[in-house]
């Protein structure tokens, strides 16, 4: 197991480097810079002040050494400096990780705490009613863009119910009642979609495993249902929702820049999303490689949690 885990570390280095030329030349292909952006700002059109201010931000050089300089401070813990606010990324960006692993978190825990009762519902009741309708729920939910239901969601309980409040965040740290009353819309936007995948998964799992021979052997050593259903049959189907479980997060890291955007929730995705409109390439190029980290980290958990749930799992 250790051995695994040390080997699939050692995996990360050429995944994170080719994350890092991804990021930054793609950030590197956006239209304009942050120079456009202060100089719209005060209406200045000053040939000098521009070649002082890309002076100053490093704009003039090379690519490839704008690329090197920026690697080169990041293998040793610098992230840089903000080109808005001048503070240091690293520390703005771990003030905004706490916020975004708090809603990423629970979106995951709400659509796992939905989706596995339902799948496992439906399996059970195959071919009626209670079947049909949690597909047909389920395939909607994944026909239904996260954004426009993060927006259909904060009109109707916010603006015309009232039941919720549209954006903000305190800290389950300072209130938590108040906390989950901000946490609620954000983590039914975030984790809708993902539930109604896992719920399928679950679903085909579900039938996958109640057709093998061992579940009629169970049952004919008179094992009661519950227990085939929940101790055997379950845990087994779990391990392909697990995985995909670990994938989906991916997906909801990738959703947060545009939900936190809509809830005005202070995390890391909300940063990412203003310093692209301010063109702050070192706040973009550090917000994305840290939920690039924490994406492949998760997934390294999810492979070795494999080995918890099924002895028979190996890791190679």
């Amino acid at each position: 197991m250790l051995a695994y885990i040390i080997r699939r570390l050692v995996y990360l280095i050429p995944v994170l480097f080719v994350l890092t030329v991804v990021v930054f030349t793609f950030v590197q292909m956006l239209p304009g810079d942050i120079i456009d952006v202060m100089m719209g700002e005060e209406d200045i059109e000053d040939p000098e002040v521009r070649a002082a201010l890309e002076e100053e931000f490093g704009l003039n050089d090379p690519i490839y050494v704008q690329y090197g300089k920026w690697i080169g401070r990041v293998l040793q813990g610098d992230l840089g400096k903000s080109l808005i606010t001048r503070r240091d990324v690293t520390l703005e960006l771990f003030e905004r990780i706490p916020a975004t692993a708090y809603l990423a978190i629970t979106g995951m825990i709400l659509s796992m705490c939905i989706a596995i009762p339902l799948g496992t519902l439906a399996a059970l009741k195959r071919n009626t009613y209670v079947d049909n309708a949690v597909q047909i729920s389920a395939l909607a939910g994944i026909s239904i863009p996260e954004f426009w239901f993060a927006i259909m969601a904060v009109l109707l309980f916010s603006l015309h119910l009232g039941w919720l409040p549209s954006s903000g965040y305190t800290s389950p740290l300072e209130n938590l009642q108040e906390s989950l009353i901000y946490l609620i819309l954000p983590a039914i936007a975030i984790g809708f979609r993902q539930a109604a995948y896992t719920t399928r998964l679950t679903r085909s799992s579900m039938l996958d495993e109640m057709n093998k021979e061992y579940v009629d052997t169970a049952r004919s050593l008179g094992f009661r249902e519950r227990k085939v259903v929940y101790k055997y049959t379950l845990r087994n189907a779990m391990i392909p929702t697990l995985t995909i479980s670990g994938l989906q997060l991916a997906d909801l890291l990738g959703g947060t820049v545009v939900l936190e955007a809509i809830f005005a929730w202070p995390g890391v995705g909300r940063v990412i999303y203003e310093a692209i409109i301010q063109r702050d390439y070192p706040m973009i190029q550090s917000g994305v490689l840290v939920l690039g980290v924490f994406v492949v980290l998760t997934n390294l958990v999810v492979d070795v949690a494999y080995r918890f749930l099924n002895p028979r799992v190996e890791l190679n």
